[in-house]
């Protein structure tokens, strides 16, 4: 009883310091309850002079030259190898995925399964087709974004409406995905503090089949494991911001395998409209698309394959070699396109060099900067919520 009492009182106490520092939103009941990757903020349209907004992109795609990660990753040269993922089948476990984005054609859009209730694969909550815009949506189509991997073919298989899976779901629709859709590459951005029945086997049925599995790793902040995307089998990809700086939501510990932009980065709805989100659900789709396009030039690629070419072609960030809070460090697709075909004994596609990725200056901020802006104790309260009390209350979630 003391114990509750304790608890009680201290979390009274932070959220006491929590509301005039950050405000009422803190304690509300509606979007601010949903997890970091479930909260989508529409993004303004395009300066009216298309001349302008055009110019400023890097395709005829109206929001292009929003899309930071694509760029912090090299991609305008990586379109030009000409690779685009054509022909390789990408599976995206997920709540669905929207048919009227207007970035699918139909033979680049399947029908995919549903293991929720048999129905459709339509998305329910807008996470799988944010996903899916990130890893292939069409590019210069004049309409919302590009994708990494523009030419590729998603496979929608449904898993949830609401963010939640049923024990044993997410193991099936790997199966599924291997058996039935004869998928080259998973992209699963989902995850649970312990294995799920089944999910090691499938996992591994999956590798051993020459299937590549990308996964987000968590956004809680800290060191806890999620699955699958702490398997060895498995990539795991933590989330970079715009200053090259691991997100504060990125987790630290060994699932990190490489880091991808994560941060308010866009992808698409509903009817062409254009998002930002944030979570490391969001960094795993760049690096399937990497894996769909070096699955183009070498289908023989497989988990291990990928993994040595990560290894020696990502831009190193945080201690020399491998760390936990960056992994081999942000991926370069260029440098991967590469690395690749020397791998492989091929030649490299023609295309211009890459410069390293730059820090956006907005991040560049002196250490009295970041002191008296107060995110540093806004993330420490946040931690301590998560902590302390996530296991009271389901809905206390950023």
């Amino acid at each position: 009883m003391k114990d509750t009492f304790r608890k009680g009182l201290t979390l009274l106490m932070v959220l006491c310091l929590l509301v005039p520092l950050f405000g009422v939103p803190v304690l509300a009941e509606n979007t601010e309850e949903l997890p970091i990757d479930y909260q989508f903020t529409a993004v303004d349209a395009p300066d009216p002079d298309r001349a302008q907004v055009l110019a400023a992109g890097m395709t005829n795609d109206p929001y292009s030259s929003r899309q930071w990660g694509m760029k912090m990753v090299g991609i305008e040269a990586a379109w030009q190898s000409g690779l685009t993922g054509s022909g390789v089948r990408v599976a995206v476990i997920d709540g669905g995925i929207y048919t009227n984005t207007g970035e699918f054609d139909a033979d680049r859009l399947l029908a995919g399964k549903n293991l929720v209730d048999g129905g459709s694969t339509e998305d329910s909550n807008g996470h799988g087709t944010f996903i899916a815009g990130i890893i292939g949506a069409a590019k210069d189509n004049g309409v919302g974004i590009a994708g990494v991997a523009p030419g590729v073919t998603i496979i929608p298989i449904k898993t949830s409406n609401d963010g939640s899976m049923a024990d044993g779901v997410g193991a099936q629709a790997i199966y599924a995905a291997v058996d039935e859709f004869h998928c080259d590459v998973i992209n699963y951005s989902s995850g649970a503090t312990r294995l799920s029945t089944g999910m090691r086997e499938a996992v591994q049925y999956a590798v051993s089949k020459g299937v590549i599995i990308v996964c987000s790793t968590g956004n809680d902040g800290n060191t806890q494991l999620h699955y699958p995307g702490a398997l060895p089998e498995t990539i795991g990809v933590g989330s970079i911001n715009k200053g090259l700086e691991r997100s504060s939501f990125s987790h630290q510990n060994k699932s990190i395998f490489v880091t991808a932009p994560g941060d308010e980065v866009y992808s698409i709805g509903s009817r062409g409209s254009v998002y930002s989100s944030s979570g490391t659900s969001f960094s795993a789709p760049f690096v399937t698309g990497l894996a769909a396009l070096l699955k183009e030039a070498h289908p023989q690629m497989n988990t291990d394959d990928f993994k040595a070419i990560l290894q020696a072609s990502c831009y190193d960030l945080g201690d020399a070699g491998y760390d936990t809070e960056f992994g081999w460090g942000l991926i370069q697709v260029p440098a991967a396109i590469r690395e690749a075909a020397a791998y492989f004994g091929t030649t490299a596609p023609a295309m211009p060099d890459s410069p390293d990725p730059t820090p956006d200056s907005s991040y560049n901020q002196t250490i009295w900067d970041r002191l008296f802006n107060f995110d540093w104790l806004r993330e420490l309260f946040q931690n301590i919520i998560r902590n302390l009390f996530k296991g009271w209350s389901s809905n206390l979630t950023f």
